[in-house]
């Protein structure tokens, strides 16, 4: 299976996961390939002014991340803090030029730790929020190639991540609605219609003339019509059920 088969795979695979263990299990088995070790995938939410770290997802050891918060390397992480202000994302030599004394302390900490090289991604949540991903390791494999896979499995693990963290234990998803009961406006399906080609919310907003919140508001409204729990499976739902094709 090559490397873009594989995550065609975890694609298909990840909305039908129910664990936060399973997910990882199977975006580890990707990101071995490419000479990743360890993942994260943060959420963050708003606290004064400043995005914080809210909840996590991440196969690191726990002394590490409980150093890392307690030295408050969160806050002068040069790529960390780069993709969340910026929305940049890449390697982390891509990320982190001109770094001062604080950001080479925590980039020593993680070359410490084999984690040396890295990719790192902001993700604008299906279903509202931000997360921030990376995986790391002593050196990645880089291709053109590498760099997509990387973006859209981000993307993937996100979304179920948080619809994960949403669960109330092991609870059941909720029942797909019958095709009769559904009824999407011309423009919220002109809008799924675009996400399922690949277009973020941005893409869509400057292809329909519209704004990336106004664009925001229509997915948010389709994710709860089709009772998805992200726009992976709000487009699974809305192809079974023909909406789109």
């Amino acid at each position: 299976m090559t490397l873009a088969e594989r995550v065609v795979a975890f694609a298909t695979q990840a909305p039908e996961l129910q664990t936060r263990r399973a997910l990882g299990a199977s975006f580890s088995t990707l990101i071995e390939e490419m000479g990743a070790t360890y993942f994260a995938c943060l959420y963050l939410r708003r606290e004064r002014g400043d995005m914080v770290i809210d909840r996590s997802i991440s196969n690191l050891p726990r002394q590490w991340q409980e150093h890392y918060l307690a030295r408050g390397y969160d806050a002068s992480d040069p790529v960390l803090q780069g993709v969340v202000r910026h929305g940049s994302y890449g390697y982390w030599n891509e990320i982190a030029s001109g770094m001062n004394r604080n950001a080479r302390e925590v980039m020593g900490f993680a070359e410490d730790a084999d984690m040396s090289d890295g990719f790192t991604k902001r993700i604008m949540l299906d279903s509202g929020g931000m997360a921030v991903m990376m995986v790391a390791g002593r050196q990645l494999a880089r291709s053109p190639q590498n760099r997509a896979v990387l973006r859209m499995a981000f993307d993937v693990f996100a979304n179920e991540g948080a619809r994960m963290l949403k669960m109330s234990g092991e609870g059941k998803a909720a029942a797909e609605p019958e095709a009769s009961a559904v009824d999407l406006s011309k423009t919220q399906l002109k809008v799924l219609m675009m996400r399922s080609e690949g277009l973020s919310n941005k893409q869509v907003g400057m292809a329909m003339g519209r704004h990336e919140k106004t664009v925001e508001c229509h997915v948010t409204e389709i994710l709860r019509r089709l009772n998805a729990r992200n726009m992976i499976d709000a487009i699974r739902i809305a192809t079974k059920l023909k909406l789109i094709l």
